[in-house]
């Protein structure tokens, strides 16, 4: 399955429903921020995830439960709870990869966070040997690096803090005062260029 293509079927002028997931047995219906709905088993959800959906959703199909994700972060995230391949993560452009890492994160979808953050190694780490000769690449990387900070820092994901502490330590500790909270700030190495940290 291509993972950036959505698979979709015409219901009206407005409403879509996926081909992947539009099972006649469903008891939950999910819609998705640019309404395309999603027919699925309160079960499997309740398994894979976090809580998600909330205990109290009706099993009722005319109760439609609305998402703020569009139908691709959607149709990704859903393809963890049936036994089905995952969707190819190396296919993804980095701000679709952000938007399903955060949707995992957010619904706690625990088999895809898995498979995000293995992708995110070879994210920090590209073996591309051109990344150490072009100067456009390796800005690229290291913004890709600062934004997955970002993101380990809001969802509070300790491991990947420690593995961009180390990677990102020849970064002036001033450029990185407005990211880091202060419980991170204070610990965070100085880099080559610093003798004294700012307070």
């Amino acid at each position: 399955m291509a993972s950036s293509t959505s698979h979709l079927t015409p219901i009206d002028d407005s409403i879509r429903t996926s081909d992947l997931f539009n099972t006649p047995d469903a008891d939950v219906v999910i819609r998705s921020s640019d309404n395309v709905d999603f027919y699925l088993h309160k079960k499997n959800l309740e398994c894979a995830t976090g809580g998600f959906p909330p205990a109290e959703t009706p099993s009722n199909l005319k109760d439609v439960v609305h998402l703020t994700e569009t139908a691709n972060i959607l149709e990704m995230l859903f393809s963890c709870i049936y036994p089905r391949p995952f969707p190819s993560l190396e296919e993804l452009d980095f701000d679709t990869f952000m938007l399903l890492v955060e949707a995992a994160e957010k619904y706690q979808f625990f088999g895809m966070i898995c498979a995000c953050r293995l992708h995110m190694k070879e994210i920090l780490y590209p073996t591309d040997p051109d990344f150490s000769t072009n100067f456009t690449l390796k800005l690229d990387l290291h913004a890709k690096r600062i934004r997955l900070l970002h993101f380990a820092i809001r969802h509070d994901v300790r491991d990947l803090i420690e593995e961009l502490r180390v990677i990102l330590v020849n970064v002036p500790l001033s450029d990185m005062a407005e990211i880091l909270p202060p419980h991170i700030y204070m610990p965070w190495p100085l880099s080559g260029t610093e003798t004294t940290r700012e307070t």
